[in-house]
């Protein structure tokens, strides 16, 4: 998972224990521990629920693969 990801997910979690998060995601702390930490990927259900916990809006968005090999190249040239 991306850093803005994890970092949102810290910041939504707020002042809750990642123990008292987890089990209202209805999960363990072991298994959400490795989202925070970037270790694992989210189902797309347990996204769905941290949008409801948090009260957010869950956006999914696809960016085709020859979109992102255009931005590396740009950014290695500025470099």
């Amino acid at each position: 998972m991306e850093l803005a990801f994890r970092e949102s997910l810290k910041k939504m979690r707020g002042t809750k224990s990642k123990e008292k998060f987890s089990q209202e995601l209805e999960m363990s702390r072991s298994n959400y521990s490795l989202i925070e930490s970037g270790k694992s990927d989210p189902t797309l259900k347990t996204l769905e629920r941290i949008a409801e916990l948090t009260n957010s809006t869950l956006v999914i968005d696809l960016i085709p693969n020859e979109l992102e090999q255009v931005e590396l190249q740009i950014e290695e040239e500025k470099q």
